[in-house]
């Protein structure tokens, strides 16, 4: 009998040596096993993703969406803090690593692909921003569950080294929770921090010709002609009238432009330079009042311009 096996009174025996083994394996796998748990940079982060619908197609979209804006995902950053607001056409974020914060802020729609213009913020802006989000115990907020009609969501994407985080509201309003009351806050505070209106006109008023998915309907972005461009008789007559009579000027946005019908036909101003004056029986440049709202809906409310060829 060797020194491994023992071998009982009732005839069993018993193998020390692979029980041995066993043992120090349970030993070995238990020791990676706390090491992959309490080391991130072995092991995988905790998530806290709340089991619901609304939350689940996030996180089904959210790879491609970060593909899309050329983001980083979260889930696998290795910096100390990061935090990522989602709202309808704007996606703030905010890392720090070490000394070092940086965030950026993109705005986004559609027309027939997505289309989105980034906004980088000084360090001095970032600390800013990050200490308030602190302060405002950004790491404790709790998913909602309230859901309403008409609105849109917010997703707060929060990741430490060890931790990832996704909570969603809809349409945040203080009145409902004290977590929905911080989200308020906190979307205020970047708001003001960054002046987001001041950036969202600059990316509009960026964008070429067309119409746009804007919330939950959509934005009609008109531009006129550069100066460099050659136009017709019919298009400089136009150009002035329409500016005159419309009061439109160089800080006039681009989606407060007017309809242009041609033959009763939805087009841009630059289609005015297709003709003369030659080929125009009507032109007529009507302002915003009733009667118009009346005829033509939302559309009219910065003036329509008909024109009727012969």
């Amino acid at each position: 009998m060797d020194k491994c096996t023992y071998r009982s009174g009732v005839g069993d025996s018993f193998d020390f040596c692979a029980i041995q083994k066993i043992s120090i394996m349970k030993q070995i796998l238990l020791s990676i096993l706390l090491i992959l748990v309490f080391n991130p940079i072995f092991g995988q982060k905790h998530f806290d993703i709340p089991e619901n619908k609304v939350v689940g197609r996030f996180i089904e979209t959210l790879s491609k969406n970060l593909k899309d804006f050329d983001s980083q995902d979260l889930r696998v950053s290795e910096d100390s803090l990061s935090i990522r607001v989602w709202k309808t056409h704007e996606v703030f974020t905010i890392s720090q690593n070490n000394a070092s914060t940086s965030s950026d802020c993109k705005f986004h729609t559609t027309n027939k692909e997505l289309v989105f213009k980034s906004f980088h913020f000084s360090e001095s802006v970032s600390r800013s921003i990050m200490d308030s989000l602190l302060v405002a115990g950004i790491w404790n907020l709790k998913d909602e569950n309230y859901r309403g009609i008409d609105g849109s969501f917010v997703f707060v994407e929060i990741s430490t080294k060890s931790k990832y985080k996704v909570v969603s509201y809809w349409s945040p309003n203080s009145e409902r929770s004290n977590d929905c009351k911080t989200v308020v806050q906190i979307l205020k505070m970047i708001d003001n921090t960054i002046d987001s209106k001041k950036l969202r006109n600059e990316f509009l008023n960026s964008l070429p010709s067309g119409s746009y998915r804007w919330g939950m309907a959509s934005i009609r972005i008109d531009k006129f002609l550069n100066k460099d461009i050659a136009k017709t008789d019919f298009y400089k007559e136009a150009e002035y009238k329409i500016k005159q009579e419309l009061e439109i000027t160089n800080k006039t946005n681009h989606w407060e432009y007017p309809l242009i019908l041609i033959d009763n036909e939805y087009a841009k101003i630059s289609d005015l330079n297709k003709y003369n004056d030659k080929q125009i029986s009507k032109f007529e440049v009507l302002k915003t009042d009733n009667n118009v709202i009346a005829i033509y809906g939302t559309n009219g409310n910065n003036g329509v311009v008909i024109i009727e060829t012969k």
